[in-house]
Formats: structure tokens, C-alpha cells, sequence
């Protein structure tokens, strides 16, 4: 059976990642930051993955693995003269410097295996995002920069999936709902489900290498 590690597996994203690579028949691993978090179809292991010794240590418990999927990431916004520091630096920590830890630790298995890595990298990696997010935009576009670079120097298919405003309940009648119908060609915003797919897909794709594929129902087309 193959296996999959998916990092923030409890996110609404990941949750729906779990699910798709329980149907494809995966052996799913998930790690998480809050020890309340369980489902037994899953393999859940608690770590704080911007911890270099504690993330060493959790992911040590596997033993084979074929996809890795980068899901865990944060979210926060301000205007570049009123960011602060702490705000700054929370967003490269999990977004980057987890991704890279994780990934330096589990690329011997994935490289025994011929594996995949999916990095979740984001629209504004590519567009400007809605105001007071170049923080976010730029460890987005970091991630993108890196996915390219590893899939060159490890021989690995490894991509990315940039997706777009994804739909949740405290987004319903919002601003940000309005902005988006008014500047996408598909104006529903994005399904979680619809996402996971497209992880699966890029996990079990041959021939693509180091590309950020961008799925945002045509936002970056304005």
C-alpha cells in the first residue's frame, strides 16, 4: 500500500486531501499542532513542524513513504508600514521553514520510493492578493521558487498547487465574496474538494516537474 504524509491535515484542505488519498486507497499520515485532533482512518501525528528537533523526532515514526503533501500553512494580513515583525516572521515559519524541514527529513524515503512532493503554494504567488498580504504573497512565491528548484535537484516530481480563494462560511456575503465574483470568470469561490483532487493528480502525474499549477477559477486572468 502506498503512503502519504499531509502536513495541516486538519484544515478544511487538508481534511478533504485526507479523504481523497483514503479513496485512492493511500495509507495516510497527517500531522497536526492541536492534540485534540483524531480520526482513526489517519495517522496522526502532533508536531509543531517550524521545531527542528521535535519535527526530527515525530516524523522518525515512518518508515516508507511515496507522497509527501505540504499542506500546513498560515494566514495573516496587514499593510506593509503596520506589519509587525512577529506577524512577519509566524508567516515564513510555518510556510517555509516547515515545508523545508519536513521536507529535507523525509526526502531519503521519497527518494528510495521515486515519490512526489505536492507543495501548496497560493494565487498570490503569482497576483497580487487583496492588500496587506505581501508577507503572505512573498512566502507563497517563495514556495513556488523552491518547489521548481528541489524537483531540478533531486530528480523528484515535485509541484505545486496555487489555489484560489477558497469558500468558507465567514466568507459568505462578504466584500471579499463581491470582489471575487466581479473579477473571475467562474465566480464561485474555491472547493476544497475540487483541490484535493487536483493534489491527487499532481502526487500521481508523470512528466511535470517544478511547475506551480494555478487553479483560481480565472482570478489572475484580471
Amino acid at each position: 500500500m502506498k503512503s502519504v504524509l499531509i502536513t495541516g491535515a486538519y484544515s478544511p484542505l487538508g481534511r478533504a486531501i485526507c479523504t481523497q488519498f483514503l479513496s485512492a486507497g493511500y495509507n495516510v499520515y497527517g500531522t497536526t499542532t492541536n492534540p485534540e485532533n483524531h480520526d482513526d482512518e489517519i495517522t496522526t501525528l502532533v508536531v509543531d513542524i517550524t521545531r527542528e528537533a521535535e519535527t526530527e523526532k515525530a516524523l522518525s515514526t515512518i518508515s516508507e513513504l511515496d507522497v509527501l503533501v505540504n499542506n500546513a500553512g498560515i494566514f495573516t494580513s496587514a499593510a506593509p508600514g503596520e506589519l509587525t515583525l512577529e506577524d512577519f516572521e509566524s508567516v515564513f515559519a510555518v510556510n517555509l521553514r516547515g515545508l523545508f524541514l519536513v521536507t529535507r527529513k523525509l526526502l531519503p524515503l521519497l527518494e528510495k520510493s521515486d515519490g512526489s512532493i505536492v507543495n501548496i503554494s497560493s494565487m498570490n504567488s503569482l497576483h497580487p492578493g487583496f492588500g496587506g498580504t505581501a508577507h503572505y504573497d512573498a512566502s507563497k512565491g517563495a514556495v513556488s521558487a523552491y518547489t521548481r528548484s528541489l524537483a531540478r535537484e533531486t530528480g523528484l516530481r515535485v509541484n505545486a498547487l496555487a489555489p484560489g480563494l477558497i469558500s468558507r462560511k465567514a466568507l459568505e456575503g462578504s466584500d471579499l465574496e463581491r470582489h471575487w465574483k466581479d473579477h473571475t470568470v467562474c465566480p464561485e469561490m474555491m472547493n476544497t474538494e475540487e483541490l484535493a483532487r487536483t493534489v491527487l493528480f499532481l502526487a500521481e502525474s508523470t512528466g511535470i516537474y517544478g511547475q506551480t499549477l494555478l487553479q483560481d477559477n480565472g482570478y489572475c486572468l484580471y
